[in-house]
């Protein structure tokens, strides 16, 4: 048997190629079509043939015919008028050999035009259709000329519409990158703007770095503003902090505050998080807060029995503030104090300090909170942390779905881009930041606003 690929135009330069080379037998196994010319798919496109020839069916055509490609019996109940346009396709529910399709009807007819179906598909399956004449026999198997003929100007204009629209739609992926010319470009005007453009970012990028935003968003954010701003507008301190204000200010959503804020609403706040972040601080914080804004049913709940002294420090702050203190150590429990204290407007909730590797720690606190579906979980961090381990601390705590971040000992820090990298790594919301120990003072209610004014150093928290 010989096979072999054949490129042209269109399908019926191939099939005279195909009918020069292979004879009148040949079968049609594939095609498709491709482009040449080394640019992808702007590239010229080519019809790709496949043909084969059985060397049993070389030796069996009639050496007597003057035609080298036999005409197919034609059908009684079709006009001879209409055959070019007839096709029928047959869908082969057996195993067929090679043999066994040679010894049907010649693929290649000079008295029809064999439409093929181009399908994506390479090589030889069992269970392909092959076009094949028409004959009286195949009423059944007939196939919708017209529907034919539709499905392919469908495809065909999709695929053109697709290659039309391909530059534009490249060009909304990615804005091509500025690089500097070398030193020997021939434009030393376009080769001194681009130079510049590439200097302001490089700047911009240094500048965001200073502020501990991570190099991958710092990256992003000083491409984009180059794009926005021209070389001396970015000169402009004043106007680049402004922009960079807006810029990351659009980029942070914030939560809102824990408290309910219509009358008869209820909320259950539950602090999660790792050991020494100021979890029982930051409820005292936030009841003092609540309290100050005119609320008035507050109940406080711990289930840190682990350490004494944090059951102790929230009594302390429960007395001063004269508001009830409940020590829960089993989840059952939980849900009693939760039932004694369903008339408060807000329940919060201390949770022991977890190691984020402790797995059975985390399954232990699950189950303390999946007593009620109405309790909130909001996972406290500090914002001394490294960054790469803030990632994992908070992918750890993930399983406990917390609704927002609240970040602690600001204060501490030298910059304030850990809001933004945690917050752009992860998309959870930001609700508070705390920035020292007195109670309720340092606190602060974040907005994204604010965000911009604490990554920027423009506020003192």
């Amino acid at each position: 048997m010989q096979v072999k690929v054949f490129e042209s135009e269109d399908m019926s330069s191939a099939l005279r190629m195909i009918k020069k080379e292979l004879g009148p037998n040949a079968l049609i196994l594939s095609s498709r079509t491709v482009r040449k010319g080394g640019m992808g798919l702007f590239g010229k496109p080519v019809l790709e043939v496949t043909a084969a020839i059985d060397d049993d069916a070389e030796m069996d055509i009639d050496k007597g015919q003057n035609s080298a490609f036999p005409a197919a019996p034609a059908s009684p109940s079709v006009p001879q008028s209409s055959k070019r346009f007839e096709e029928h396709i047959r869908s082969a529910e057996d195993e067929l050999t090679y043999a066994q399709l040679w010894r049907r009807q010649p693929v290649i007819n000079s008295t029809q035009d064999v439409a093929l179906q181009t399908e994506p598909e390479q090589g030889y399956t069992s269970n392909r259709s092959y076009p094949r004449p028409a004959t009286s026999s195949s009423t059944n198997d007939d196939y919708d000329v017209t529907q034919l003929r539709a499905e392919l100007g469908s495809l065909r204009k999709m695929v053109g519409d697709l290659v039309e629209d391909l530059p534009q739609r490249l060009e909304q992926l990615a804005r091509p990158r500025i690089s500097v010319p070398q030193a020997h470009s021939f434009n030393p005007g376009v080769g001194h703007q681009a130079a510049a453009h590439q200097g302001a970012e490089g700047e911009v990028l240094q500048l965001l770095q200073d502020y501990g935003i991570e190099p991958e968003t710092a990256q992003t954010i000083a491409h984009f503003v180059t794009g926005q701003l021209s070389p001396k507008q970015i000169a402009d301190k004043e106007q680049l902090r402004t922009f960079l204000h807006a810029t990351i200010a659009d980029l942070v959503q914030t939560h809102g505050p824990l408290f309910p804020q219509q009358e008869g609403e209820q909320r259950r706040v539950a602090l999660i998080g790792p050991t020494g972040v100021g979890k029982t601080t930051t409820i005292a914080k936030l009841a003092a807060a609540y309290l100050l804004a005119g609320g008035k049913k507050v109940a406080l709940i711990t289930i840190d029995t682990y350490r004494i002294a944090a059951v102790e420090q929230l009594k302390v702050y429960g007395e001063i503030m004269n508001l009830p203190v409940e020590v829960v150590v089993r989840p059952e429990h939980l849900e009693q104090v939760l039932e004694r204290h369903r008339n408060k407007d807000l329940v919060l909730i201390d949770t022991a300090g977890r190691s984020p590797r402790d797995s059975v720690s985390l399954d232990d606190l699950e189950a303390f909170l999946a007593v009620d579906p109405q309790i909130e979980t909001h996972l406290v961090l500090s914002a001394t942390t490294r960054d790469r381990d803030l990632y994992e601390i908070y992918k750890r705590f993930s399983v406990l779905e917390p609704r927002s971040l609240l970040l602690t000992k600001l204060d501490e820090c030298e910059s304030a881009g850990v809001l933004l990298n945690i917050h752009v790594r992860h998309n959870c919301p930001l609700s508070y930041v705390a920035n020292g120990q007195k109670v309720p003072e340092d606190i602060v209610l974040l907005t994204p606003e604010h965000v911009g004014d604490l990554v920027l150093g423009n506020s003192e928290g």
